[in-house]
This record gives C-alpha cells, sequence and structure tokens, in this order.
C-alpha cells in the first residue's frame, strides 16, 4: 500500500520521464530502424553467400565427376578404334607380305623365265650399242659432209672472185698484186687467178629468135610499169570511186508527192482504231446550245456578179485538169544537182583496198 501511494506521489514525475522517454525513442526510432536493416542485409547476405557458395562447390563436384565419366567413354571410345585400326594395319601388312611372297613365288614359276629374261636384256644392250654406234657414224657423216659443202661453198665463192678479178694476175711483162718480187713465191690467190679463165659475156639474141622461157626470163630483170599511165589521168582511185559512188537521189525522188496527205489519213486511221466508240464525250451536265450567229453571218449568200468576179480573181475549176490543188515547187538548182556527178576527191569512208 506504501508503494502504491508512493508512485501516486510521484505519478507527475514518473509520466514526464514516460513522455521524456517516449521523445527520446521517437527520435532515435529511425537510426535504429536504419541500423537494424543494415544489420539485417549484412546478415541476410552473408547468408546467402554462404548458400551460393555451398551450391558452386557441390556444383563443381558434380560436373567434375560427370566430366570424368564421359571423358572416360571418350577415351574408352578412342582407344577401341585406335586398337582396331592396329589390328587393321597389321593385318594389312601381313596380307601383303603374303600377298607379295605368293605373286613373286606365281610370277617366277609360271610368268617370268629368269634366263630368257637375262638372253632379252643381254640382247637388247647389243642393239642399243649397234644403234648408238650408227648413230655416231651418221652424225660425222653429216660433219663432214657439212664441211665438204662449206668449203665447196668457199671455192666456189673464191672461183667467182678470181674471174671478177682475173684483170688482176700477173703477165711476163708485169708481176700482178699477188706475185710480189720481193715474196720468195706467189701466193695462193695468184695460182688461183692462173688456173681460172676469164669470164666472158654471152652475145644476146635478138627476141624473133629467142624462144618463150628466154624472154619470160629476160623480163623478170626489166623495170616494173608505174602505177600511174602517162598523160593528163586522173588516179585511178578517184575513177574507181566516180564509178562505183553510191546513189544519192534528190528529195523530190526519194518522197511521194503525197507524203503529206498520206501521213494524215494513216494517223487518222490509227487514231481511229485507238478510240474506244464513235460518240462525241458529253459531261452529265452538258446541255445543246443553238449556235449563235454572227451579224455577218445572218444575211444569205450570194453570187458575185461578172465584175466582182474578175476582180476577186475567181479560179474557174472547169479548166483545172486535176481535181486537187496545184503545189507550187522550187525548180531544181543546176549547181546542187551536179553533186557527186563529176570527179572530187574521195570521202573518208570509201577504201581503196
Amino acid at each position: 500500500m506504501a508503494g502504491f501511494l508512493e508512485l501516486r506521489r510521484n505519478s507527475e514525475k514518473i509520466l514526464e520521464e514516460l513522455e521524456h522517454l517516449a521523445k527520446e525513442a521517437e527520435i532515435a526510432r529511425e537510426y535504429e530502424h536504419e541500423s537494424s536493416i543494415i544489420v539485417q542485409s549484412a546478415w541476410r547476405g552473408f547468408r546467402v553467400r554462404a548458400h551460393l557458395k555451398f551450391l558452386h562447390r557441390c556444383a563443381v563436384i558434380i560436373q567434375r565427376w560427370w566430366r570424368s565419366y564421359k571423358a572416360r567413354q571418350l577415351f574408352r571410345k578412342k582407344l577401341k578404334t585406335h586398337v582396331l585400326q592396329l589390328r587393321l594395319k597389321y593385318y594389312d601388312d601381313k596380307a601383303v607380305k603374303i600377298q607379295k611372297i605368293w605373286r613373286g613365288y606365281y610370277v617366277r614359276k609360271y610368268v617370268l623365265d629368269y634366263y630368257s629374261r637375262k638372253r632379252y636384256l643381254a640382247g637388247l644392250e647389243a642393239k642399243n650399242e649397234q644403234i648408238r654406234i650408227q648413230m655416231i657414224e651418221y652424225r660425222e657423216y653429216l660433219e663432214q659432209r657439212e664441211i665438204d659443202q662449206q668449203r665447196q661453198a668457199n671455192l666456189s665463192k673464191l672461183e667467182d672472185e678470181a674471174r671478177r678479178t682475173h684483170y688482176l694476175v700477173s703477165t711476163k711483162v708485169a708481176p700482178g698484186i699477188y706475185n710480189s718480187k720481193y715474196l720468195d713465191a706467189p701466193k695462193e690467190m695468184e695460182i688461183i687467178l692462173r688456173s681460172t679463165k676469164f669470164q666472158t659475156t654471152s652475145p644476146t639474141k635478138p627476141m624473133k629468135t629467142m624462144k618463150e622461157d628466154e624472154i619470160a626470163e629476160i623480163s623478170r630483170f626489166l623495170p616494173p610499169l608505174k602505177p600511174k599511165p602517162q598523160g593528163p589521168f586522173r588516179p585511178s582511185e578517184d575513177v574507181r570511186y566516180q564509178r562505183y559512188r553510191p546513189l544519192k537521189p534528190s528529195l523530190r525522188c526519194e518522197t511521194d508527192y503525197f507524203a503529206s496527205e498520206k501521213m494524215r489519213e494513216e494517223i487518222k486511221l490509227q487514231e481511229w482504231t485507238d478510240r474506244v466508240h464513235d460518240d462525241t464525250f458529253t459531261a452529265g451536265l452538258f446541255r445543246e446550245k443553238p449556235y449563235p450567229r454572227m451579224l455577218h453571218g445572218e444575211e444569205p449568200f450570194e453570187e458575185p456578179r461578172k465584175l466582182e468576179q474578175l476582180s476577186l480573181r475567181q479560179p474557174n475549176k472547169q479548166q483545172w485538169i486535176s481535181h486537187k490543188g496545184f503545189r507550187s515547187l522550187v525548180h531544181g538548182i543546176p549547181e546542187f544537182d551536179k553533186l557527186e556527178k563529176t570527179y572530187m576527191e574521195p570521202h573518208f569512208y570509201y577504201s581503196t583496198s
């Protein structure tokens, strides 16, 4: 009871302390709340990281065991393939050796004869030696023939030179240049000049007594004829171009007299064929209106009198030769008609080949 009374006496102080504590708690509530959140986030992060680390370690262990299992399977498969290849290679090598031995035995027994092959090779060697000797002899023969031909050509050339220079031979009165008095013996050219005879020109026969072959032989050495004959003649290219020049008719000859009318008719026909219908196009609100006549058109037309006809020069259509109108055309100019009808220089497109 005494305690209750004590509390009752100090109730105001207690209330003030409670209010003060409540205010302090309210002031520190946000800070404590944030601190608790930080502590919780740190603790939860630690737990989550520890759990993830545990899961990663477990996954690594599982992968290690699974990969080792797959690697052992792959290794066994490759080892099996390699062993199979080694066995096949071993069997192939042994089969090749067996075939080699068997084929050698079969060929030696039924196909190849060693002694006949030896005789064939010996005969072939002898034949090759014989052909080689013949080829050597033939080569020596060709070389000797070439030397003889060269020597003969040199002798012929020397003889021709001696015939042309036969005037240099020595005489009883005066020695030649090849027989000098300061030499012990004459030169070889002097002996050749003495052994050759002087070449004289054969007298020419008259053309009447010559044969055709001789005339043809002489005509080969005659000078060629000039391409342009002597006289006031034009070049052959100009004459040929003038003769074969292309035909160029005038405009009057190329075109028709009624070409323009014919073209108009063709255009009209082409336009008519392209039409959908021949009716005149009219809009929906179109209304036909009477044609308003002009003042000078309201009076009826009257034929002019004779005096007026003479003054107006009205044509008399009864005297016309044709019902078509007369066309006035310019007469041809004589200078233009002479174009490319006389001699002139060939054009650039003309080739004389």
